[in-house]
């Protein structure tokens, strides 16, 4: 498997601006990858081309969401055999450790 880094997944959500889906597939999600590439290459040729924003627009938005996400929500997402393994202290304890 493997870790998943989060800076990693915003910047290439943020790419997702040129080649949308390139994030999806970071985060083992490869069927949202190919819809994603499929809606941004594809449809970006057609005139009108409004799906292909669509794409584009999913990749910023979930850019932003994964920065504001929070490391721990991110790994319990998309990490989740790390955060089940590695146990969350109390802040009080935290505290008491220091």
């Amino acid at each position: 498997m493997g870790y998943r880094n989060r800076a990693i997944a915003i910047l290439l959500a943020l790419a997702g601006i040129f080649l949308p889906g390139l994030h999806k597939f970071y985060l083992r999600q490869p069927l949202w990858g190919g819809v994603y590439l499929m809606l941004g290459l594809l449809f970006s040729t057609v005139p009108n081309g409004s799906l292909g924003s669509i794409a584009r627009i999913a990749c910023v938005i979930e850019a932003v969401w994964y920065l504001f996400q929070g490391a721990d929500a991110f790994d319990a997402t998309f990490n989740p055999e790390i955060s089940a393994v590695v146990p969350k202290l109390p802040a009080s304890r935290l505290e008491e450790a220091n």
